[in-house]
Parts: structure tokens; sequence; C-alpha cells
């Protein structure tokens, strides 16, 4: 085995006997044209593997394709009254609960107004978390419901009081998945008809090691807020139930320093993504057969987010590159598991994504852009952030690619 230095980086170059599948023998009833060895393959075959180091040319990163707001989960992490410490917390509001309900059966469209409100129930989907962790719990409070997309963590951290604390709920341990009831008393919320009958609850994570996933609106396991009632009827008390999913429900985190301008940012909230542009050798990108490319990213600090989370990181190709606004392409079935990374937060180690395919694609069809998009998948829903190297820095990404180059048909 032969090692060289190219100014593309390190390659080595693997000689493979290949005698029995690439050998050919005199043929005498050819054409004299025709005969061996003048336009037989050699009988031996390259491999080359190596590490292109200035294989991208340019980089840019864009944010705000998924708001808190539009996010398939609310992340809560880390709620406590340690000053400096970070944390996240979900904000839900609910539509107005009717002043009338009916009195009588799904036929009868008799009214009557409701008198009182004997309890309110609140579920919780929890749609995500570290399997690991213990001791969790989830801490309502009663919020304004004129809460809007413009609130920030320091905004509400106020309304976060002891005073407003409506309930502490268990997460059972390791639960990942689950729904969480509590039911409160129907004086829960004494601002209840000054608020044009609306409600709105913050949801905050008492634990210092984990973090739970809430289900939303987008990702389509909402909480649900019901309210058990009685309507007069002709005089008489009968109970009634009404129940209402979220019009509005986000997560608001204490704010991070922006990244360095010579860092690129994949993940975090609002969603951002990295698009990085490659320029091929013309030795790979013109007829070489490529058997394998693995985009290697380092990162520029440790993996940002809340304790024991992770971000899953995916590389997915261009249909045109018109830079924050590119349309990606579809991710083959079969390449789904293999264009994924797991990184956990808190780590540096290197991020290796395969892109065999995308790659084979760049040298088969000279239309397509040599482009590709890393982004969080799902995007939004954490606060998980990767930050790496740029383009034209020491902690650039890197191409690691093995391929066979042309075979040298003819004489030698």
């Amino acid at each position: 085995m032969e090692a060289r230095r190219t100014k593309y980086g390190l390659t080595l170059v693997a000689v493979l006997g290949a005698g029995l599948a690439l050998g050919c023998g005199e043929d005498l009833l050819a054409p004299a044209t025709g005969t061996c060895p003048g336009f037989c393959p050699p009988e031996q075959l390259e491999v080359v593997d190596s590490i292109l180091l200035d294989v991208i040319t340019s980089d840019s990163t864009f944010t705000g394709y998924v708001l808190p707001w539009e996010a398939t989960a609310l992340q809560t992490y880390r709620d406590s009254s340690d000053a400096g410490d970070a944390g996240s917390r979900a904000v839900i509001t609910f539509p107005a609960f009717s002043d009338s309900l009916r009195v009588g059966g799904s036929s009868d469209t008799t009214r009557g107004p409701v008198v009182g409100t004997d309890s309110i129930a609140v579920r919780l989907q929890v749609s995500g978390g570290n399997v690991d962790a213990t001791g969790r719990e989830l801490l309502l409070y009663r919020i304004s419901p004129d809460v809007d997309t413009a609130a920030t963590y320091g905004d509400l951290d106020l309304v976060f009081a002891d005073s407003a604390l409506l309930a502490t709920v268990p997460v059972p341990d390791s639960v990942t998945s689950d729904s969480l009831r509590v039911t409160l008393d129907g004086s829960a919320f004494p601002g209840f008809e000054q608020d044009g009958n609306r409600i709105g609850i913050g949801v905050a994570l008492r634990n210092p090691t984990g973090y739970v996933q809430l289900g939303s609106v987008e990702g389509g396991a909402p909480a649900i807020i019901t309210r058990y009632v009685r309507v007069d009827s002709a005089g008489t008390a009968v109970p009634r139930v009404e129940g209402r999913i979220p019009d509005f429900d986000t997560f608001v985190g204490t704010a991070i320093a922006a990244a360095p301008a010579t860092s690129r940012v994949v993940g975090g909230v609002p969603a951002a993504r990295t698009l990085l542009r490659f320029a091929l050798p013309g030795r790979i990108a013109d007829s070489s057969e490529v058997l394998r490319a693995t985009l290697l990213l380092l990162p520029s600090e440790p993996v940002l987010g809340a304790p024991n989370d992770s971000l899953a990181v995916i590389a997915q190709g261009l249909a045109t590159d018109v830079g924050a606004k590119s349309p990606l392409v579809g991710v083959p079935a079969d390449s789904v598991s293999l264009r994924i990374a797991f990184v956990g937060v808190g780590s540096t180690d290197t991020v290796r994504l395969d892109v065999t395919d995308l790659v084979i694609r760049w040298t088969n069809d000279s239309t397509a852009p040599r482009a590709l998009a890393l982004r969080a998948i799902p995007e939004g829903s954490s606060f998980a952030e990767l930050r790496i190297g740029a383009a034209n820095g020491p902690l650039r990404p890197r191409l690691h690619v093995t391929f066979v180059p042309p075979l040298p048909l003819g004489e030698r």
C-alpha cells in the first residue's frame, strides 16, 4: 500500500490483485485491432482512499426554518430558583369556553347558562425525554392567556412564581411517552371571566439532569383541558363537560450566546440549517467509481442543549441551490439510517455522515447541485445545537472518499 499527500489531503492507494476478475487471454479468432493486451483492462485494480480537506468551497448558515410555536414538541428542562440556571418552559393557551351549554341530548338545542365550575382537568402528553431520568416533576402555573410569539424567557420569569403554582405532576421514571393528567379545583383560575373565559398555563420541569418533551398541536399530541360545570336547566343544575385544545403553544428558553463567525450552526431554536457547497476533484467527479463517501464534521465547541439531550443530524441534497429557500431532495429509504448521526449534548467528537449516494449522484449527473444541507430532525423541537468549523477555517469539514479511478484501457 502506498500513501501520498495531494493538494486535497491525505490519500492512500491500495493495489488489489485482480488477475482472475480482470485477466484476459489472446483470442486467436479476434480481429487484429481488438486483440489483448491492447484493449484489455490492467491486471491490477487501484482503489484510492482519500480525505479531501479543501473540497468544500463555501458554506452558509440560515436560521428560522421552524419557530418554537411551530414545533412538533415543546421542550422543558431544568427549572431552579438558583440564579444563572438555564432552562426552558412551555406556554399553552386555550380558546374561550362557552357561557352556556346544551341542557338536553344531541337532538335538543335548548341551552342553559353555566352557573358553576366544579373542576378543571389538564392532560399533558409526554412525547420525549432522556430514558434514564428519575425524579422529574412538571410544575403547572397559572399564566395570562394573552401570551404571544414575542414573549421571552425573561418576560415570563415573574409569571412562573410560587403564588401562581397550580399543581406538581410527577413524571414516571424513565418514561419518554405517556399521558399525564391532573385535576384542579374549579376556582383555580380566579380571573377566568375577566380573561374572556380563556385559560393559560405554563409548564416547567424541576430536575437538574433531565428534560421532557411535551406534545404540541403541530405534533398531533396537544394538551387538553376539560371543564366540568353545572348548567341551569329550568331551575335545575345539570352537569356538563366541555373540552378545549390549545389555540397557541410554544416554549421559551434562556438565551445562549450567538455562534462566532468562525462557526456554522445546525439545529437549535429557532431551527438553523447549514449549506455546504462542494468542488469535487476532476479525478473523482469525471469517471471514477465512488465506493464510499463520509462527511466529517468537526465541532467548534461542545454541543449545546438540555442536560442529557441529543441531536439527530441529517445531510440532504439540494434540488436547486437558491440559498435559504433551497428545496431539499428526499432521502432514499435505505439511506436514511446512514445519513443520520446522533450527537449528545456536551460532545466534541467528530460527526460522521454517510453521503455515498449523494456523491454518486453528483458524479453521475453534472446538472445536480454539488451541495447539501445539514439540518436537525425534527427541527425546532429542541435547544440542542451543533456548531461546526467554517469551510475556510482550521476545523473545516472534510470528505472521506474511497473510489476506483478509471481503468487505463489500451496499450501501456
